[in-house]
This record gives structure tokens, C-alpha cells and sequence, in this order.
């Protein structure tokens, strides 16, 4: 077994125990599918077992492979880490930082707060991805993201760590020229009735409206549903219907007067803006850097709106 922690080989049985797949781990990797099957087989060979069951086209982990998997996943984070410990009396960072999100944070939120990142470290590749929540969870569950920030319920994990967990509001909105637009208060059976404007079932915030409506005997159906907020802010200040959004994004809109809040009797709804990492994630300089460049920023939020 002397051989067995080559890093080269551990990493890649990581990735094929991660996607279920050699072919799909040799795109990860950038190896070809027999380069990537000739280091397993090595491994194996090194190990005296199998460490994975051949269906098809699918792969599974044997019980030794199991067995293995989180000692594998241990080693290449700790090699991540002293090569970190290496560098950490350099003052420019460098490497990469992966960063996940959802649509409507990415058009808001983090723009600014990415480009003081860069002006401070433009030697740092920063990769990022826009999914949806359950996509940001599995990526981040399989380090394949470092940070994620998404809008959800308070995160009750003990997988995961909150660096940043602030609650925002989430308000009916529409055009200032809305028929509702200008009522002082209106009935939530009234609004329903509306032609609305919502994001895909998956978003975080619309599962909060549709759940919080169900347990009142409510539903509401769209007439446009679409993931871009910045579609559905166009669409509202068209007039061409009603949506529900958390008040942030629409913050520009209704100080210059275009879009309106739409008071909602005995109806508010909360989603919590969070910043996460793994728990078992080592912290390296990058991810350092730009979790406290996110939690000055939540810092402000809080205080420009301390209601949510």
C-alpha cells in the first residue's frame, strides 16, 4: 500500500465517487476516460480492493470505497491546507475562489462586493455560479462551490456554516399606475386576483409566499413565470401585472417613484439573505477575504434597513 497517496489518483476517485461517473470526471478533470480508469485501477491495485462497482455506464462505490471515500476527501483538503499555510505570509492572494448564487442576488447584491474583491486581489480566478438553491446545496455539499449566498429559511444545518444571516423583507410590489397601486391597504383575496409576475417554482422566496398560502386555503398562479428579476422588475414597470420580491431589489425602483410596495392586509413575508460555507471546509485566504467583504455589506443592510 506505499503508494496509495498519490494525489493525483485520490483526487480522481473523489471526483468519480462525487459525479457517479468516469466520463464525467474525466471532463471535470480534463483527463481523458482511459487515463481516468487507469488511476482507479491503480488505486485499486495499490489498495488490494475495489473501491468501486462497474454498472454500465454508472459507477457506485463499494463498502471499501465508502469506507475510503472520507479518509480521501480528509488528505486533499489537508494537502489544500498546508499548501495554503505555505503562502499565507504573502500579501497578494492568489488562486481561485468559487462562488455560487441565485439570479437575484447575482443582478443586486454581488456585484459591488466582487468588484472590491478584484480591485484587491486581481491575481485571484474567481468562478461564479448562478443556480438554484438545491443546486447550490449539492455543489457546496461536493466541493464544487466554496461560498454560496442564496435568500431561504434560516439555515438549521449542522453541515453548514453561516457567516452571514440577515432577515430582509419580502414585499407584493407593482407599477406606481397599478389599480391597486394606490389603496392604503388591500385584501390578499383582492390581490390574488390580479394578473402576476413570479420566478420559478424553485426560488426560495416564492416557496415561502405559496407555503404561507397554502396553510390560509390560498394559491397563486402566475401568468408569467421567469428566473431573471431584472425581466420581472422591466415587466412591473410596464404594468403588466403584480410580483413578489424581496424588497432589495427593488429599492432603486421605488425611491425614483416607478414601482410601488403594495400593502398587503395582515400578510408579511420574511426570507433570510445568508452567506454559507461547509463545516468541514478549510478557510483559505480568498474565501477569508471576500467573507468579510460580505459581512461589512451585511453590516450596512442591517443598519439602511433594520426592519428586514
Amino acid at each position: 500500500m506505499e503508494n496509495f497517496l498519490d494525489l493525483k489518483k485520490l483526487n480522481t476517485f473523489v471526483k468519480i465517487a462525487e459525479s457517479g461517473s468516469f466520463y464525467k470526471a474525466s471532463m471535470m478533470l480534463g483527463y481523458s476516460p482511459a487515463a481516468v480508469s487507469i488511476q482507479i485501477q491503480q488505486l485499486e491495485f495499490d489498495l488490494g480492493m475495489r473501491l468501486f462497482d462497474r454498472l454500465g455506464k454508472q459507477v457506485r462505490l463499494t463498502d471499501h470505497g465508502k469506507q475510503f471515500y472520507p479518509y480521501a476527501e480528509k488528505i486533499l483538503m489537508l494537502n489544500e491546507e498546508a499548501k495554503e499555510s505555505l503562502i499565507r505570509t504573502d500579501d497578494m492572494l492568489t488562486g481561485e475562489l468559487r462562488i455560487g448564487t441565485i439570479d437575484s442576488i447575482c443582478d443586486t447584491l454581488f456585484p459591488q462586493v466582487l468588484a472590491e474583491f478584484y480591485e484587491k486581489n486581481p491575481n485571484v480566478t474567481v468562478e461564479v455560479k448562478v443556480c438554484t438553491p438545491s443546486e447550490l446545496f449539492e455543489g457546496i455539499k461536493h466541493n464544487n462551490i466554496d461560498i454560496m449566498l442564496l435568500l431561504d429559511k434560516p439555515s438549521v444545518s449542522r453541515d453548514f456554516v453561516a457567516d452571514v444571516q440577515i432577515e430582509t423583507e419580502v414585499v407584493f410590489c407593482a407599477s406606481r399606475n397599478h389599480p391597486l397601486a394606490y389603496k392604503n391597504e388591500i385584501e390578499l383575496s383582492e390581490i390574488l386576483e390580479y394578473p402576476c409576475i413570479l420566478t420559478e417554482k424553485n426560488a426560495s422566496y416564492r416557496y415561502i409566499l405559496e407555503s404561507k398560502l397554502s396553510e390560509l386555503g390560498l394559491s397563486i398562479k402566475p401568468s408569467i413565470e421567469s428566473q431573471n428579476t431584472n425581466l420581472i422588475i422591466k415587466l412591473l414597470c410596464n404594468n403588466m401585472g403584480y410580483s413578489v420580491l424581496p424588497r432589495f431589489l427593488i429599492e432603486p425602483k421605488l425611491r425614483d417613484d416607478t414601482l410601488k410596495v403594495l400593502p398587503i392586509k395582515d400578510f408579511h413575508i420574511k426570507a433570510n439573505y445568508q452567506v454559507l460555507h461547509k463545516k468541514d471546509r478549510f478557510i483559505n485566504r480568498q474565501m477569508e477575504s471576500f467573507i468579510k467583504m460580505l459581512e461589512k455589506q451585511a453590516g450596512i443592510l442591517q443598519v439602511s434597513n433594520p426592519q428586514g
